[in-house]
């Protein structure tokens, strides 16, 4: 090989490096952007985190003393009471309304517990998430908007909270119209709203593609193929890592910046938890596909211990059914396992079952090239004549 013709191949693994190196970039991109729109934007993925908020005991107890709250901050309770009690009792119209106000708490609480009350939760948030991700996709233009706001409606779980306080009977009917709403974005926000969205799902839809692109050129242009494919195998693995490490910092942080009480601490810490596990089963997504990479680049690597590994699978791998078989054997198992959210995804669960036939087929080659089995069975052979 001459100089010039070493000089002009420098370029190559550089070149390949820098590549793998912004196709990782560009999937903890789209890690960030499928678990927004995952999280905010797919109602199934919405009802399932809404399930599983009304059910955990921390945060019943905060959404219990926030109903208790806005109960008692829209609706004159003392006035309430005095207009039922006589004359000469009206004066206990205030110790009252204090005493009701933990009694609302608990009751709040029990509520809570009920699946008929939880059920309510659920259709009431999801029911609103629905009709917003219609307004942000533009296909609910006549949807209507209060007070030039796009609201969160809880009103019936602050009903249904009043309806138990028997002691004062007319409470629901002295809410006020507002009562139970939370803004979710102004009206005269949702162009910029609805563009964000668009913006999002194309991250999240196609930004893999990108990926995946820049990865192929990185391997095609590499002067050392198994070692590039080695190289974004790594960062599989730390992608994996640090998106598991940075949601749990933040969640450390956010649980000491929002909790002033222990109650409020376990609360905070269970939302965090429950609206992000979606990121965690994205990292150790990343994590176990970017071992089982580093793996199947041992395997077919130059090492003595990975050449007596191919020489045990040898004699399955010529047998395309045994090693087809088994392969797919193998990933069925992981589909019913399903250790996280996203083996179950139809696009996941396709291009892992194309990766996994090329890997069993690029095995099954190197097999072959590298010949019979050089351990043949032991036999009887006859001794030399005497």
């Amino acid at each position: 090989m001459t100089d010039d013709t070493v000089r002009t191949g420098r370029w190559r693994t550089p070149v390949a490096r820098l590549l793998t190196v912004l196709g990782v970039l560009l999937i903890v991109v789209s890690i960030a952007a499928n678990f927004v729109e995952r999280q905010a934007l797919d109602a199934d993925e919405f009802e399932e985190t809404a399930r599983q908020l009304a059910a955990d005991s921390a945060v019943q107890e905060q959404v219990a003393a926030r109903l208790t709250e806005s109960l008692f901050t829209n609706v004159d309770v003392q006035a309430a009471l005095e207009e039922r009690l006589p004359a000469e009792q009206q004066g206990l119209a205030g110790p009252l309304a204090g005493a009701l106000r933990p009694v609302s708490e608990r009751l709040a609480v029990r509520l809570l517990e009920r699946p008929r009350f939880q059920e309510l939760w659920i259709r009431s948030v999801s029911g609103a998430q629905q009709q917003v991700v219609r307004l942000l996709d533009d296909e609910a233009a006549f949807i209507e908007t209060e007070g030039g706001v796009v609201a969160l409606d809880l009103r019936p779980l602050l009903v249904e909270l009043t309806d138990q306080l028997e002691i004062v009977p007319d409470l629901a009917d002295r809410l006020p119209p507002d009562a139970g709403l939370i803004t979710v974005f102004e009206v005269d926000e949702l162009e910029r709203a609805q563009q964000a969205t668009r913006f999002l799902r194309f991250v999240a839809d196609w930004i893999w593609v990108l990926a995946l692109g820049f990865w192929v050129a990185a391997v095609f242009i590499a002067r050392d193929r198994r070692k590039e494919i080695r190289a974004i195998a790594v960062g599989f693995v730390l992608v994996g890592l640090l998106v598991l490490a940075l949601r749990r910092v933040a969640g450390r942080y956010l649980v000491d910046e929002l909790s002033a009480t222990p109650t409020q601490e376990d609360a905070v810490e269970s939302t965090w938890s429950i609206l992000t596990r979606l990121l965690a089963d994205s990292g150790w997504a990343a994590v176990g596909l970017g071992v089982i990479a580093l793996l199947g680049v041992w395997l077919v690597g130059p090492g003595r211990r990975a050449g007596e590994a191919r020489g045990w699978l040898a004699p399955h791998l010529r047998r395309p059914e045994v090693a087809y078989g088994g392969a797919g054997l193998l990933f069925l198992a992981l589909l019913v396992w399903g250790p996280t959210s996203y083996v179950r995804s139809p696009l996941t669960i396709l291009v892992l079952a194309v990766l996994a036939a090329l890997g069993v087929e690029f095995l099954r080659r190197k097999v072959a090239r590298e010949g019979p089995d050089t351990v043949e069975p032991a036999v009887d052979r006859p001794g030399p004549a005497p």
